[in-house]
């Protein structure tokens, strides 16, 4: 799939609002407990869209492979949990309407799915679903997505993350559980290592799977983020990658190291940078995401846009309010609209310049 470019059935129509999309991976194996997929045209009722995980395992690789294998699936089927959609309702405008709650629902399904199976292991989950220019975000653990647009915009995290050592909230909240929060070992009665839930030893206070920890206040509820790309800018960057990278390079720095390069060479830049800057003994696997202002380009950060563009990450969502953001169909009209006025404007110029040469022809 790396080097592919996916298009959306709907570009030729709206190539603004639908850019085709490049994916690449790269990984360093250490463990094998890293698991990862890309689903560019996954469809729900005639609404394509993408999809792409990560998951970092631990107690083995069995969580994160059922995590690679059943999100998709869950995601559908949480799609269709609310029911019927109104007759007349637009079909992608149903699917955005949904979507937030359809992710919070696959986490709980996918990690009741691993439960059932009662095995000793868990992983962090890192999800992102694209529609066009329409980003939601979910996540639990540590392993981070990131979105980048260039050109003087600095780059965002999309998920938190959920480790103790880093949130107060987390550690209250799985205290209030029954939880206990304390280091593995001391050395003349200092802690000694990172933080973590008893029962289970987890240094991440979500995740999916982990049945010891879940008795410990562990929690498999993701953090939902959403944002929508402006229109003017050309094209954007997701990364998607388990902490192997992120506890070697901060999210400006692995911004900094792709900001020149394609899709392929990104994903294996950001291997390499994480090797280099520590003596990693954990699985690294990165996952990048380009959507191109044209197929044809390289990378997406090379086209600069009008002025710089301004992100608004609205997240969590659930437990903050936010004015909601305009329909799918609105934007696609507005767009459609748009270019049909510019290309009317543009005729008529043509025309009327086709006729003053004819009259200086005909005076001549």
């Amino acid at each position: 799939m790396s080097g592919e470019v996916h298009v959306h059935p709907s570009h030729a129509e709206d190539p603004t609002g639908y850019p085709p999309c490049r994916v690449a991976h790269s990984r360093k194996v250490m463990k094998g407990e890293d698991k990862s997929f890309a689903a560019p045209g996954a469809e729900w009722r005639g609404v394509r869209f993408d999809a792409f995980g990560l998951f970092d395992g631990h107690g083995g690789k069995a969580a994160a492979e059922h995590c690679a294998e059943a999100f998709v699936p869950a995601i559908l089927n949480a799609l269709d949990a609310p029911g019927p959609a109104p007759k007349d309702a637009d079909p992608e405008d149903v699917f955005e309407d949904r979507i937030a709650d359809a992710l919070a629902r696959a986490f709980d399904d996918v990690d009741a799915q691993f439960l059932a199976r009662d095995v000793h292991s868990g992983a962090t989950a890192t999800m992102c679903v694209v529609n066009g220019r329409h980003v939601h975000s979910a996540a639990v653990g540590d392993s981070l997505a990131t979105l980048d647009c260039g050109n003087g915009c600095a780059p965002v995290r999309l998920t938190p993350e959920h480790r103790l050592d880093t949130s107060a909230s987390e550690r209250r909240r799985v205290e209030e559980r029954g939880g206990e929060v304390r280091a593995t070992a001391f050395e003349d009665g200092k802690p000694v290592g990172p933080l973590r839930v008893w029962p289970g030893g987890l240094a991440v206070s979500r995740s999916i799977g982990d049945r010891d920890g879940k008795k410990g206040g562990v929690s498999s509820v993701p953090e939902v983020s959403q944002v929508l790309i402006p229109d003017p800018q050309p094209g954007y960057r997701l990364v998607l990658a388990s902490d192997g990278l992120w506890d070697a390079v901060t999210v400006k720095q692995a911004a900094q190291c792709g900001a020149k390069l394609g899709t392929g060479p990104c994903a294996a830049a950001l291997c390499k940078l994480a090797q280099k800057q520590k003596d990693n003994r954990d699985d690294i696997t990165v996952l990048v995401v380009d959507y191109l202002a044209d197929a044809r380009d390289k990378s997406p950060l090379t086209n600069k846009p009008p002025w710089r563009t301004e992100l608004e990450v609205r997240w969590p969502l659930g437990r903050r309010r936010y004015d909601p953001v305009q329909p799918a169909s609105a934007r696609r009209k507005a767009r459609v609209d748009g270019d049909a006025e510019a290309e009317r404007v543009e005729r008529e110029a043509i025309d009327a310049a086709r006729a003053r040469a004819a009259d200086a022809d005909a005076d001549a």
